[in-house]
C-alpha cells in the first residue's frame, strides 16, 4: 500500500536470465516463468497473477462494527441516507472507520450501515491509456519517436484503490517506463546482414519495424507483471507510430537511400554477370569461335551497357 504513481517510485522488475525459473515477487505474490518466447528464448515476463478481490460479505454492509451499530441505533435519522447505488461495470470498495471491510461488484441498490463508513467507486470497465509521441532510444542509441495505446481494466477493485494512490496516473507512468525499457531492447531496423547488433539479446534481423507483433507482446508481458500487484489486467499494448526523431530523420532518409541504391546497383551487376556469361556461352555453343580477348571485350560491352547510368554510345576505330 501506498505506491504513488510518480516516475521516481516505479516498481522495476529486472530481466531474469535464462535459467532462472521464478520472477520476482509483486506484492508478495510468487509468479512461475515458463519458457514461452520465440527462437527458443525464454520469457521472463507475463506470469504474474493479478491480485484479485476475497469473496463479498452482505453482513458487512448493516453491521460493519459493533461501534457503527451502536451509533446508528442512537442517531436512528442517519439511516435515511443508508442507500447506496452500484452501477453495471462498477466496483465498490467499503471502508468501515478507514480499514478494509468489503468489496460490491454486483450491480444494485445496497442498505448501507452510515456511521463510520464509506463506499468508493472504481469502473471496471475496459479502458485505453495514449502514449502520443514519447521520443526514445533505440538500441543503436537512435533517438525515435513512439506512440502508443494500451488497453486495460480493474478486475482487483481492494487492489486498485489501496495498493495505489491513483491507479490511472500509475498505470500511464508505468507504461512510459515500460515503453522506454522494451523500445531500447531493439533497432529501429535491422542491419543489412540481417541481424541487429552483436550486443543485443534480440537476433535473427529482429527490429521494431518488421517485428510490431513480438514488441507488443513483450510490452504487453512486461507492463502486466509491473500492474499485476495493483488489480490491473492489461489486455493488449500496442506501437500506433514508429518514426525517427525530427533531427535525424533527413540524415536516415539519407542513409536509407544510400542504402538502397547499393542493394539495387548489386543486384544489376549481379545480373549483368549472368547475362555476359549465357551470351559467351550461348555463342561458343553456336559455334562462334572467339580468343580471350574477344571474350574479354563482349563481357566488357555487355556490363558497360547494363551497368552504366546513362545509354551507351557505340564508337568504331578506323584506321
Amino acid at each position: 500500500m501506498g505506491s504513488s504513481g510518480k516516475k521516481g517510485d516505479e516498481l522495476l522488475i529486472p530481466m531474469m536470465k535464462p535459467g532462472a525459473m521464478k520472477a520476482p515477487p509483486a506484492m508478495g505474490m510468487e509468479a512461475t516463468v515458463t519458457p514461452g518466447g520465440t527462437d527458443g528464448e525464454p520469457y521472463a515476463y507475463g506470469q504474474a497473477q493479478v491480485e484479485m478481490d476475497p469473496p463479498p460479505s452482505a453482513a458487512d454492509f448493516c453491521c460493519p462494527s459493533p461501534l457503527s451499530c451502536a451509533l446508528s441505533l442512537i442517531c436512528p435519522f442517519s439511516w435515511l441516507g443508508a442507500c447506496r447505488v452500484v452501477s453495471e461495470k462498477e466496483g465498490a470498495l467499503l471502508l468501515t472507520w478507514g480499514k478494509y471491510t468489503s468489496v460490491v461488484k454486483e450491480p444494485g441498490i445496497y442498505f448501507l450501515n452510515p456511521c463510520g463508513t464509506s463506499l468508493n467507486k472504481v469502473s471496471t470497465k475496459q479502458q485505453t491509456t495514449d502514449l502520443p509521441n514519447v521520443k526514445l532510444l533505440d538500441l543503436k542509441g537512435n533517438p525515435v519517436v513512439v506512440s502508443g495505446v494500451v488497453f486495460w481494466s480493474i478486475v482487483g477493485v481492494k487492489a486498485a484503490m489501496l495498493n495505489v494512490e491513483n491507479v490511472y496516473r500509475y498505470v500511464n507512468t508505468t507504461a512510459m517506463a515500460t515503453l522506454k525499457q522494451v523500445v531500447s531492447k531493439y533497432p529501429y531496423e535491422a542491419d543489412d546482414e540481417g541481424e541487429a547488433s552483436p550486443s543485443s539479446q534480440h537476433r535473427h534481423g529482429l527490429s521494431l519495424k518488421t517485428e510490431a507483433a513480438q514488441v507488443s507482446r513483450e510490452l504487453k508481458d512486461v507492463l502486466q507483471d509491473r500492474l499485476a500487484h495493483c488489480g490491473v489486467k492489461v489486455i493488449a499494448f500496442n506501437l500506433t507510430d514508429l518514426s525517427y526523431a525530427p533531427e535525424i530523420a533527413q540524415a536516415m532518409l539519407v542513409r536509407q537511400q544510400a542504402e538502397a541504391m547499393v542493394k539495387a546497383r548489386r543486384l544489376i551487376v549481379k545480373g549483368a554477370v549472368d547475362i555476359s556469361e549465357d551470351a559467351v556461352n550461348q555463342l561458343e555453343t553456336k559455334g562462334v569461335k572467339m580468343s580471350e580477348t574477344e571474350k574479354t571485350k563482349v563481357v566488357t560491352n555487355l556490363l558497360t551497357v547494363i551497368c552504366g547510368d546513362q545509354k551507351a554510345t557505340p564508337t568504331l576505330s578506323v584506321g
